[in-house]
């Protein structure tokens, strides 16, 4: 079976990191009938394909000149006027489908590159599923009426009975469910991300006073309480050191300001997170939303304590895992912190890692993926 996905190099975004370790696990070549060939859409003046193939795996770089969506969206009165200003990205994907002659295209996240890639698909009657990582509605609640407007009629468009769903929680399928098509959803199948085995290294001890937090800067990822906590922590005599590692740059703002009292460092790759769990006593995942968030379970993969919301996908894996204490309310900064005060520092349990590393391995999760990829590309042969 061969497929073709979008992808995007974001060190900080958790669908990246999913993806990419999907396309170690076919280039290792656990499943030898399986290929892949992500899409990568790169912003250049000048038009550009270019294909770099492995055994298993190929990565497309398009280069087009694509509009800034945050630009694009102000002043567009209707859905068509975005399709028609990305018209080139989708004329790209369509190439792409054409060229490969994929047995299914798998679209990863409801964005607009993603649904750039929905209508390319569409067009090439091309069989879809779509692994629903973020849900676009929530995720752009910082925009005026009209354009969270506009973006809840791009997210309603992935709204078919032709395409399966893969949803990293159930959280994220009831959400969909209740907040963006308004029905429920039969074809579709529930599966965890996983965490990379890089993450199972030897553990350390963790530190009494350090709290870390990873995340991309984006208001449902509720950044500002991060800021409340080191506030809050500075005046009650500075107890712990506070780590933030995201996107912005600290001299930008809030960001200048926030450097002040956390300390701001910029992305590194995955495989340096393990080291930077495993400095922190206690990592914090504070978002609004998420369909899952992969965060805080490499942080327990690690050795190291995390807190999530109960908003969080990756909730429902931590009560699976017997650590329903760490789920919390995140409303209250004085209640967050003396929640911190119990936790920090404390180890993760061997049997909760190796529960970790059995259930959550890319070996199972992802063999479990392509079997339900399968069985969408199978059902719409018949």
């Amino acid at each position: 079976m061969k497929i073709l996905t979008n992808i995007k190099f974001v060190q900080t975004a958790g669908i990246a990191q999913a993806l990419f370790s999907f396309l170690d696990f076919v280039e290792e070549g656990k499943r030898g009938d399986i290929q892949v060939v992500g899409i990568n859409i790169v912003n250049k003046e000048k038009e550009s394909y270019r294909k770099r193939s492995k055994k298993r795996t190929a990565i497309i770089s398009i280069g087009l000149k694509v509009p800034p969506i945050s630009k694009t969206i102000q002043g567009i009165l209707r859905l068509q006027d975005i399709e028609n200003r990305y018209s080139k990205v989708i004329e790209g994907f369509q190439r792409a489908i054409r060229e490969e002659r994929p047995d299914l295209v798998l679209i990863n996240g409801t964005y607009y590159l993603p649904w750039c890639l929905l209508l390319a698909a569409q067009r090439e009657k091309a069989s879809v599923v779509l692994h629903y990582h973020g849900v676009l509605t929530k995720e752009v609640r910082g925009y005026g009426a009209k354009q969270r407007e506009i973006f809840r009629e791009m997210e309603k468009c992935f709204d078919s009975k032709d395409i399966f769903y893969i949803f990293p929680s159930f959280l994220a399928k009831r959400v969909v469910e209740k907040e963006v098509f308004g029905h429920t959803i039969s074809k579709c199948k529930v599966l965890p991300n996983s965490v990379p085995l890089y993450f199972h290294g030897p553990m350390t001890d963790n530190a009494s006073n350090k709290i870390g937090v990873v995340s991309r800067y984006a208001r449902i990822k509720n950044l500002d309480f991060v800021y409340k906590l080191a506030e809050y922590n500075q005046n009650h005599g500075g107890k712990f050191e506070i780590n933030l590692i995201t996107d912005i740059s600290p001299k930008k703002s809030p960001l200048h300001k926030w450097a002040k009292i956390i300390n701001v460092q910029k992305p590194v790759n995955n495989k340096a997170l393990p080291a930077f769990y495993q400095k922190m006593g206690l990592i914090l995942s504070p978002s609004h939303f998420e369909t899952y968030g992969n965060v805080a379970k490499e942080a327990l993969a690690a050795g190291t304590p995390a807190m999530v919301s109960k908003n969080m996908g990756v909730s429902e894996t931590f009560k699976k895992l017997g650590l329903r204490k760490l789920v919390i309310s995140f409303d209250s900064v004085k209640s967050v912190y003396e929640k911190i005060e119990k936790e920090i520092g404390q180890e993760i349990e061997e049997n909760v890692r190796n529960k970790i590393k059995k259930l959550y391995s890319p070996s199972n999760i992802f063999s479990k993926m392509i079997r339900e990829l399968e069985r969408a590309n199978c059902s719409r042969a018949i």
